[in-house]
């Protein structure tokens, strides 16, 4: 029979990754930042060009490699996405 453990609530922390905290934050930053993408239905290209990045720095962070970005910096980027999207 499998083990079964409850969650700390924290995925990173659960796996023992470092920073966990840090981690889980900017996770929910980038879900903020997609949402507001797709709700908007508004192309990688417009918003990368929008942020002064490329597509596929963009598309990076988007399907989850934010590590090396700080917090700081995403929610820079969520504050832009926010502006032009908002109607």
């Amino acid at each position: 029979m499998s083990k079964v453990e409850t969650s700390s609530g924290n995925v990173y922390d659960d796996l023992g990754v470092p920073e966990a905290k840090a981690m889980q934050a900017k996770a929910q930053i980038v879900a903020l930042m997609c949402q507001a993408i797709e709700a908007k239905r508004i192309s990688i290209d417009h918003v990368a060009r929008a942020l002064g990045t490329t597509k596929n720095e963009l598309d990076q962070l988007l399907t989850g490699r934010f590590q090396a970005s700080s917090i700081d910096e995403l929610k820079r980027m969520q504050k832009e996405i926010q502006k032009f999207t908002k109607t």
